[in-house]
Formats: C-alpha cells, sequence, structure tokens
C-alpha cells in the first residue's frame, strides 16, 4: 500500500476517533511488516497532532471549558488536572507545542529572563 493511502488512513481513524476490531482485522491482514511500522508511526503522530492536553490545578469550570474548546476547534481536547505541578492558570500540550499560563511557568520565566540580564 501506498504511503499516502496509509497516511490517509491514520487520518480518518484520527478524524472519526474510531477502529473497530473488524478495521483492525484488515489492517493486520493486509499491511506488510514494514507497512504496519509505518502506519503506527504515522497514526502516533496524527494522534499528537491533533490532540491537546489541558493541564490545571483545581476544578475547571463548564465556561472554561467551552473556552478551551473554542481555542482549539477540530482536536480533541483532554483536560487533566495536575495540582502538584501546577498551582494555578492551565498548561496546553499540542503536537510539539507547549503553551505554559501556569502560575509556576510564567514565575519560570520570569526568573529565566532575570537570570539572562544579569
Amino acid at each position: 500500500m501506498k504511503i499516502s493511502k496509509i497516511r490517509e488512513l491514520t487520518k480518518s481513524i484520527v478524524k472519526y476517533d474510531e477502529l473497530s476490531t473488524k478495521d483492525l482485522e484488515w489492517i493486520f491482514s493486509n499491511f506488510s511488516r514494514q507497512e504496519l511500522k509505518l502506519f503506527m508511526r504515522l497514526l502516533s503522530k496524527e494522534i499528537k497532532n491533533n490532540t491537546v492536553t489541558a493541564s490545571f490545578a483545581g476544578e475547571l469550570s463548564y465556561e472554561n471549558k467551552k473556552k478551551i474548546n473554542a481555542m482549539f476547534p477540530n482536536r480533541k481536547i483532554l483536560f487533566k488536572r495536575d495540582d502538584e505541578n501546577i498551582s494555578g492558570g492551565v498548561r496546553f500540550e499540542y503536537g510539539d507545542f507547549v503553551l505554559d499560563y501556569s502560575v509556576s511557568g510564567i514565575i519560570k520565566r520570569i526568573l529565566n529572563g532575570i537570570r539572562e540580564n544579569l
């Protein structure tokens, strides 16, 4: 199977958030070992690029969840409570990007700025 078709398949799986047992059986019976490796690598990358992890402290209100969903249209949002590492604010991770709007993240950036200017 061509790489473009495998890529198209992974995009479809992530878009519709569905992979049935029948689909898996077809993939395993029709893909070579090399194609399976490529499929897994592309699927992992596609999931990573289309999923946003929003880490926060405390409870997140429905309104805030709604705002976060609006910030990242067409992406799956994973809400993760992380009281231990985030004392306030929120941290977003998607693809290779990190947007850290947590109190600890802001303090770290301020301290790094001070260190750089000394």
